[in-house]
């Protein structure tokens, strides 16, 4: 697979970036080295419903998933280094459905970032992270001429997954909230099948797409009442040669702590993406803005910290 241009310049100005912050952060002898702080979170819900003769109408049905969230961050006197990961996949059983299992959730995201302190609020930031899924993906419809519930696979692991690779400027105006503006940046996007091709905006045929442009991150997590944290990553890219679409990624969640082993958890995600075809709820093809929400009540067991 040969990379673009755009691809070596940004790996030769992220090499020489990280390179440089780090060879700046090296710890004298007389203090001892920062430690990691861990936090993160393993939970899995259950639900079921069940009906009998139920006048009422309705289907019985049960779902099950699982989430993984975890983040380590170093913080020392002239950088943040911060590694994370968020997994989540979730199916749900319907009597009445064709199909014994369908998806409900399913995210694999990896990510790191470093940046070096150069002003009290404002940082030199290098950041990177990767998106994909597990498992494929149907779109579900009746087929007007049967009558039967069919399936189209529309994703897979690796079909689409994307990578970005940022170098900029972050702005910390509080300690929960920060705005990073990256004036280069690379959006590479990958599809294991060439069927799913066009779908994701690569010409016909290939597998490997990258894009070169500018991005522009919003982040918040804060506890905004007791045992109640709200985070939200607010991500917008654009292509130098496109610079009037933007491709926007909106993560939100809400995790509520009800004691230490009983959680509920509200997340959402909004993605608009002018090259990525989407099928609309009145059965059209074409750009859409996609939304995705789930709501969790599970057991959570929460993962220890090291100040």
């Amino acid at each position: 697979m040969k990379f673009k241009n755009s691809n070596l310049i940004l790996f030769v100005l992220f090499i020489f970036t990280t390179s440089s912050l780090f060879a700046q952060d090296s710890t004298s002898v007389d203090q001892p080295p920062k430690k990691w702080k861990h936090t993160g979170q393993v939970g899995a819900n259950f639900s079921n419903v069940g009906l009998v003769n139920w006048a009422g109408g309705g289907e019985s049905s049960y779902s099950f998933g699982g989430v993984l969230n975890y983040k380590a961050i170093r913080n020392t006197d002239r950088a943040i280094t911060r590694l994370y990961t968020d997994l989540a996949y979730g199916l749900i059983h319907q009597d009445n459905s064709a199909f014994q299992f369908k998806k409900t959730d399913d995210q694999l995201n990896l990510g790191a970032d470093y940046s070096y302190k150069w002003h009290k609020k404002v940082l030199l930031t290098a950041a990177g992270d990767f998106r994909t899924q597990f498992d494929k993906g149907y779109e579900y419809a009746v087929d007007d001429a049967t009558g039967v519930e069919i399936e189209t696979q529309i994703s897979d692991f690796m079909a689409p997954a994307y990578l970005n690779l940022n170098v900029g400027i972050t702005y910390t105006p509080v300690e929960f909230a920060y705005i990073t503006f990256s004036p280069v940046a690379n959006r590479m996007t990958f599809v294991r099948d060439t069927i799913f091709s066009e779908k994701y905006g690569l010409e016909a045929g290939e597998k490997f797409r990258d894009q070169l442009g500018m991005n522009v991150k919003v982040g918040f997590d804060k506890e905004i009442v007791k045992n109640v944290t709200l985070k939200s990553i607010y991500n917008m890219f654009s292509q130098y040669s496109r610079l009037t679409e933007w491709v926007v990624n909106w993560d939100l969640t809400l995790d509520m702590k009800v004691n230490k082993f009983l959680n509920v958890n509200f997340t959402s995600q909004l993605i608009y993406d002018p090259d990525v075809v989407v099928t609309r709820n009145d059965g059209t093809e074409g750009q859409a803005v996609q939304f995705k929400h789930a709501l969790n009540v599970g057991l959570v067991y929460r993962l220890g910290t090291a100040e």
